[in-house]
């Protein structure tokens, strides 16, 4: 009796035609929130659904109890519920292929939400944060939690740089930075590593993204380690009475003549300024600094003497990275002020794959408190943020790279960030010895005004050597609606 009624039940729910619908319904708003993930909207209709064949599942069985006691009435009906039961099924088994083939798609790839969601829960970890005070534990703290859980390489590089905030009692507010290496075995491992008091307790890794590794002892990640251990923080930052400080350290710097918060430091902490030097200054270095306010307060840049190998070391950097001494810009192309008061930065809101996702801030008092601005600046695009500027209070541009700095995407909004849309500026072609045509000029750079212009050069990404990695020059007499190729531009000369 009961396979019977279970029977019964099954076919009258599948031959129920306002079920199909609402069938029909929720795979097609389950398909979008696995491509685009569009929570909000898509789970309250999803809910409904699910609370919709909840009840329809409970009005059936007591129809079909009911029904069960007249099996003479059901006889003489059982030819016009074949014929509906056979289309009744083709049609739920048509809208469950296609739709189950789109949320296949959506899960391969990278092509949908849903395939970031299964990245993340097969490479996105977490680790308990205990060593977070830069006083007390230094750099070093954040790497011993993680190697709780993970046997990080014995030598260790940084795709990018190390940034660090945190408060005047030393408590780390955030940090982020991506490193890798070989293990014991000689494979490479990567870790996309980041940390935000405000949205989490725990240091975020992420395992197994790509990163254009050219294990250059420049960005070794060793003399930031040994160098925080050497000197002290907190007595660098007391004389600024601030609430908030930064840390940040790109590996081997060229400062070329410039001694401005220039400290020699040996493994006992023995600081030594450098006043006059006849050479340029090159060195590993970790600059200490007030976020927002480098032209009110001279960040203190210490280098480390010691017997390793990497200190001896006085060549100069492959790509010198010089710290600009100006208000207008730091955090590593993240951050950008067009006063001391007024700024905007770029945050993280999601990572995958080597990707991120970000939403875009601003800040009227110097940094000490931000609002979001806009949550999508890229529209709905994830990669590496890598410039941010603003010509004024309304008109400014991004740009996101992709395929690890291979090119990139520049992003206008003429409304302070409330809104962007991406550039399309022409696309130049060059001719090469053995007659191939090649468009090289495909990573814009940040814009700027030179007599009531807007200039941009144009550069080649990562993988770009056309002309000894020449530059696209770009000018625009509209604000940077539209653009036109002036000329190429030799490197030497940028």
């Amino acid at each position: 009796m009961f396979k019977k009624f279970i029977k019964r039940l099954f076919i009258s729910l599948v031959t129920n035609p306002i079920l199909i619908i609402v069938y029909w319904l929720f795979c097609y708003e389950l398909t979008l929130l696995c491509r685009f993930g569009r929570m909000n909207k898509n789970t309250s209709i999803l809910l409904a659904c699910i609370v919709f064949f909840i009840a329809i599942i409970i009005f059936t069985s007591i129809r079909v109890m009911k029904k069960m006691e007249n099996e003479e009435e059901e006889a003489r009906r059982s030819g016009y519920k074949i014929a509906w039961r056979c289309i009744s099924i083709i049609i739920i088994v048509g809208i469950t292929s296609v739709y189950g083939v789109r949320i296949y798609n959506s899960a391969r790839n990278y092509s949908g939400k849903l395939s970031w969601f299964i990245d993340d829960v097969k490479n996105k970890k977490s680790v308990n944060f205990e060593h977070n005070n830069v006083y007390k534990d230094g750099v070093e703290g954040i790497f011993n939690d993680i190697s709780k859980k993970y046997n990080l390489p014995d030598k260790v590089y940084m795709s990018n740089g190390f940034n660090i905030n945190f408060n005047s009692d030393g408590t780390i507010i955030s940090f982020e930075t991506f490193v890798y290496g070989k293990n014991d075995k000689g494979k490479e491992e990567t870790y996309l590593i980041y940390y935000d008091k405000k949205k989490s307790k725990d240091i975020t890794l992420e395992l197994n993204r790509k990163v254009n590794a050219d294990y250059n002892d420049d960005k070794l990640l060793e003399p930031l380690i040994s160098t925080v251990k050497a000197i002290s923080i907190e007595d660098t930052v007391s004389e600024w009475k601030e609430s908030e400080y930064g840390l940040v350290y790109y590996g081997k710097r060229n400062w070329g003549f410039n001694t401005d918060g220039i400290v020699n430091v040996d493994e006992k902490g023995n600081k030594q300024p450098v006043i006059n030097t006849t050479s340029e200054i090159i060195g590993y270095t970790v600059s200490v600094f007030v976020p927002g306010k480098e032209n009110e307060y001279t960040p203190v840049r210490y280098n480390l003497k010691c017997n390793s190998d990497w200190s001896k070391s006085t060549t100069p950097p492959k790509e010198s990275n010089i710290e600009k001494n100006s208000q207008k810009s730091n955090k590593d192309n993240e951050e950008f002020y067009l006063s001391k008061e007024v700024g905007y930065r770029l945050d993280i809101t999601g990572a995958a794959a080597g990707s991120r996702f970000y939403s875009i801030s601003g800040t009227v008092d110097g940094g000490k408190e931000w609002k979001v601005i806009n949550d999508d600046p890229f529209l709905g695009s994830s990669g590496w943020a890598s410039g941010i500027t603003f010509i004024n209070d309304k008109l400014g541009f991004l740009c996101l790279s992709h395929s690890g700095g291979s090119n990139g995407e520049l992003y206008r909004t003429e409304n302070g960030g409330v809104s962007y849309k991406k550039v399309v500026f022409p696309v130049h072609e060059v001719k090469l010895d053995n007659g191939a045509t090649i468009s090289p000029f495909d990573f814009p750079g940040m814009p700027y005004e030179q007599d009531r212009t807007l200039n941009m050069l144009v550069g080649q990404g990562a993988d770009g050597d056309y002309n000894g990695g020449c530059k696209a020059l770009y000018q625009s007499k509209d604000q940077g609606i539209t653009w036109e190729f002036i000329k190429e531009v030799k490197k030497n000369n940028n």
